[in-house]
């Protein structure tokens, strides 16, 4: 009898123990199982952060590249101290807003000195037969003035280059399309390469006081993002791209000039991509420091680069600039949407190889998603010549 007992009890501990191995197993292979599945997600999140390259590496003049020894510890903006900086943050600056329509802007990257007359007629006519309203004209090249030595031939050069842009926006405004100076490459917020900004913004800032044709406004198209530091040092990175904006929004106090910058539709902390740091006395992402700085300058328009050829739907355009139109409406500053049709990779960003008549429907989307927005001021296409192959 006893024999049976133990027999059971043995028959009963193997039963016992294996249940046990079974579930563990069991549990085991669901942890497991779950632990892909995240990483999976993970990996989905990450794969749907684009890092739009500056297009102007293509065509930009290496004086906007480079650090010029020379000039890396010049100022060429009214110096102010960090804290002045920041206090001056809760003052206003004020210009008289221009701009009446919503945008429907676009770039022309061609340097100043490339453009001939025929071929600036060219481009603002069919940007007009296109519904271009506004054109962001870079002025990268005037570095190359800039960095020459004092004399005649850099007054030449100088007188020249005034005479394109001139031109240029005389012919724009005739055919109701208005002109922005624009400026940027990935390293100009960096100590050694603010000259640049401050030689750009104060060319524009000079060259209206000047000439009765006059820029509407100042564009900075800085990326440092594509720095090779980013990955590293994202807080001091973007905390100096923010005191950059900071620092030429009081250059431009007392100047009629509209201020814009373009940004990349991840500032505000989507996908856990750039981190929250301290600007002054506030603690945030950068689209927050950003509508922060712009608050004093009325009139100022940040352009999202929400670069997708489809419009609704997970990471759509619409999706991934709905943040910064929900930030910016506790603002004054507006947002523009750009869409991309350069030839460009991955292939999801833009429009190029598609047609018009799926531009037109994809962007009226973005439209009518915004529209009841207070912040949501239009478009703005990257760039002009690809835009005009769309057919």
């Amino acid at each position: 009898m006893r024999k049976g007992k133990k027999s059971r009890n043995k028959n009963l501990l193997i039963f016992v123990s294996l249940i046990i191995l079974a579930t563990s197993i069991g549990t085991f292979s669901y942890l497991n199982a779950y632990k892909n599945t995240a990483e999976n997600i993970v990996s989905q999140q990450t794969e749907k952060v684009n890092y739009p390259t500056q297009y102007s590496d293509r065509h930009i003049t290496q004086n906007a590249i480079i650090t010029d020894s020379r000039f890396k510890n010049v100022a060429t903006f009214k110096k102010e101290s960090f804290l002045a900086n920041v206090l001056s943050s809760i003052q206003m600056n004020r210009p008289a807003p221009k701009s009446t329509e919503p945008e429907k802007g676009t770039w022309l990257w061609t340097p100043i000195p490339d453009i001939t007359s025929s071929y600036r007629d060219s481009i603002i006519s069919k940007a007009k037969n296109n519904g271009i309203r506004n054109i962001y004209l870079s002025i990268d090249s005037y570095l190359d003035i800039y960095v020459m030595p004092d004399g005649t031939e850099k007054e030449k050069k100088k007188k020249d280059f005034d005479e394109v842009v001139k031109n240029f926006i005389k012919e724009a405004n005739k055919n109701n399309i208005t002109v922005d100076a624009e400026a940027g490459w990935r390293n100009w917020a960096e100590k050694d390469n603010l000259y640049k900004a401050f030689a750009t913004l104060d060319y524009a800032i000079e060259f209206n006081k000047i000439y009765a044709e006059k820029f509407r406004g100042f564009q900075y198209d800085v990326e440092p993002y594509l720095l090779p530091s980013y990955e590293k040092n994202k807080k001091t990175v973007l905390r100096d791209f923010v005191s950059l904006i900071n620092q030429a929004v009081t250059e431009l106090n007392n100047s009629e000039l509209e201020f814009s910058i373009a940004i990349p539709e991840f500032y505000d902390g989507a996908n856990r991509e750039t981190p929250k740091f301290f600007y002054g006395w506030k603690f945030g992402y950068t689209l927050d420091h950003l509508l922060h700085a712009l608050e004093r300058r009325p009139g100022s328009k940040i352009i999202v680069m929400s670069y997708r050829n489809f419009s609704s739907g997970e990471n759509g355009s619409i999706e991934i600039s709905k943040n910064e139109i929900s930030e910016a409406n506790k603002h004054e500053t507006k947002i523009i949407i750009a869409q991309e049709t350069g030839d460009v990779l991955p292939s999801y960003i833009t429009f190029f190889n598609t047609s018009r008549p799926y531009y037109n429907e994809q962007t009226k989307a973005i439209e009518e998603a915004f529209a009841n927005n207070k912040s949501y001021n239009g478009l703005a296409t990257h760039y002009i010549n690809t835009f005009l192959t769309l057919e």
